[in-house]
Order: structure tokens, then sequence, then C-alpha cells
């Protein structure tokens, strides 16, 4: 074993277990989803080395990870699938794991579809984030990441009026990376594209790149990993992103 595969994948400690990345919880158990898919989704996953405190005592922050994904609506049947057996029995032992504003069916194409809206605890989920593109970064280039993560997706939008610019600083983001990502031609990563695929920039002239997440085929997450020690977005920080992150060339 060499030098790096001892270190942690985030902090470089002295690394003790492997952490799947994504979390192994995200993809469905043989036993809930063999018989009706007849294929086995916890192949080929990636892992990392990785210390405790990055592996192991994050493992609340995996289940809440898995809980605000596979519920979405509009991915795909996977997560259905994956939500009426794993968080179905995650919830039973766990009732606040989500917290739920109000309750309603959605009508869709004639049926109803029971559906809850809860409120997302964005500092958590985008230090799942975080960590899944530090492990990332280090299963494609073998090194620790030495920067700043900024997170960006429509998850993190909020329906408060007071966050009106903040939603527009996240959704303009958004918009630039998707335009910028059709010219990447890198590839396209991950071995169970119907639960996670991933896709790395280029570095850009900063020495920064963007990460592309996409779960359940629909849900999207940008991180945008730069090299710089200090990074503070702040009001009219479009312009300040554009230029760190190289978002457009």
């Amino acid at each position: 074993m060499n030098q790096s595969e001892q270190q942690c994948y985030w902090c470089g400690k002295q690394a003790i277990s492997r952490e799947h990345v994504p979390p192994r919880c995200l993809f469905p158990a043989d036993k809930d989803v063999k018989k009706i898919f007849n294929q086995s989704f916890r192949s080929e996953l990636i892992t990392v080395p990785s210390c405790d405190e990055h592996n192991s005592l994050k493992s609340g922050e995996d289940e809440y990870l898995m809980a605000c994904l596979t519920a979405r609506v509009g991915n795909n049947i996977i997560a259905y699938a994956h939500t009426n057996t794993k968080l179905r029995r995650s919830l039973k032992y766990n009732k606040n794991l989500l917290q739920v504003q109000k309750n309603f069916n959605l009508k869709m194409k004639g049926q109803e579809f029971p559906v809850s809206l809860v409120n997302i605890e964005v500092p958590r989920l985008s230090y799942s984030f975080e960590a899944i593109a530090r492990a990332l970064y280090y299963h494609e280039y073998r090194v620790q990441h030495i920067g700043e993560c900024l997170v960006l997706s429509n998850m993190f939008l909020s329906q408060n009026k007071e966050s009106l610019e903040s939603n527009q600083f996240i959704q303009n983001a958004i918009i630039m990376i998707e335009n910028e990502q059709k010219h990447w031609k890198t590839q396209i990563k991950g071995r169970n594209p119907l639960i996670f695929q991933y896709q790395f920039s280029p570095v850009d002239g900063f020495g920064a790149q963007t990460l592309a997440l996409n779960f359940y085929e629909q849900t999207k997450v940008y991180v945008c990993l730069s090299q710089m020690s200090k990074l503070k977005p702040h009001k009219n920080s479009l312009e300040t992103l554009r230029k760190l992150y190289g978002l457009f060339k």
C-alpha cells in the first residue's frame, strides 16, 4: 500500500477504513430491489481511504442525504423503490429523520401519489455533497483537495421571501455551469448510472474545477472546487464566481 492510500481522502490523517463514494446507503440493497429489477446496484462501488471522522462518524449525515435524495419528486423508479423500502424502514426507526412540513396527494396522469413537503437542512446536505466531491477528487487524482468547495443545487432554493437574492444567485450560477458543461468534453463516469454519475470539468486557468453530480438521473448538484485558501461569496458574487471558477472561457 502506497503512502496516499494510508491517508484520509479529506484531512490526510491516518486512514482506518474505506469510505464509499457516494455513501453506500444510496444504492438499494439486493433484498429490496433485485426481484424487481433483476440486477445488483451495489457492485463496483467507489471507495477511498478515510479516517473515522470522515466515514463512520458521519453515518447520520449519510442517512439524511439518502432520505433527502431518494424521496425527491421526479427521480427515477429506482429512487421510488428505495423510498418504499430502505427509507420507509429508516423513518420507522427515526421519525425525526425528515422535518415534514405538510402531507398531500400529487395528481399525475390520472393517478394520485402521496407527497410530503419537508424542510431541507442546507448545511447538512452541503457538507455531504462536499464530502462526495472531495472523495471523488481523491479517487481521480490520488491527492487531497486543498482548497474550498462551493456547493450549488436547486435543492437549496427556499420559499422564504428573504431568500430571493440567494435563490437568484444559485439559479444564475447553475445556468452558467450548465451552459459551460456542454463544452467540457470530459468523461461522464459512474458504474451505476441509474443511481449516480459524475463529471469533472477541465481545470481552468485559476487551477479550479467544477464537478457535476447526478443522482437517480434527475437530481443535479454542482460543486466548484477552488485551489484558493479562502472563498467567501458575498452580495453580487456571481461576477466573483465567474472569475474564480472560470465558468465562462
